[in-house]
């Protein structure tokens, strides 16, 4: 691959990619063909990016503290909601959702959930992991929001599926 900053050859790698594009801070995928140049550019080739965003979106929803802000925006772009709709679906006002999505207010617990449970309900997940969340997500709520380093095979999400240049 040629680099469209330099024009020189770019040095391929397999590596552990920290996978900003998501939006959040702590996604890394494992085993990631990364382009990389002399110059400083660097191209990852992350296969199957739309099975990837609905793991990634199973992880966090089923996950046992309370969603950040960053979370619930995730959760919305990846089932194609804006915020208004979103918002409609939740119950609540605009403006209160974007402050949950931004970090200036808290979610109360059943708002929390409620999320979880519509993004679950639009993806079209299994009865057996909505009842998970119903059971086991948010136990504990009251505890910190969690950044816990989520590191994701290349082989859980790429079978078959051909690379996107992100």
């Amino acid at each position: 691959m040629i680099c469209h900053e330099c024009n020189s050859e770019m040095k391929e790698s397999q590596e552990t990619y920290h996978y900003l594009e998501s939006g959040l801070d702590n996604i890394y995928l494992e085993d990631i063909c990364v382009y990389r140049c002399k110059c400083g550019e660097f191209f990852p080739s992350v296969p199957g990016i739309i099975d990837l965003h609905t793991m990634i979106g199973q992880m966090i929803i089923k996950k046992s503290t309370a969603l950040n802000g960053k979370e619930i925006i995730f959760l919305r772009k990846n089932i194609g909601l804006n915020a208004r709709t979103f918002a409609e679906y939740v119950g609540i006002d605009k403006s209160t959702f974007s402050r949950w999505e931004n970090g200036q207010q808290k979610l109360a617990k059943p708002n929390d959930r409620l999320i979880r449970l519509i993004y679950a309900n639009v993806k079209g997940l299994p009865k057996n992991d909505i009842e998970h969340l119903l059971k086991e997500a948010v136990k504990d709520f009251n505890g910190s929001e969690s950044e816990e380093r989520i590191s994701i095979p290349k082989s859980s999400f790429s079978s078959q599926q051909r690379d996107e240049r992100v």
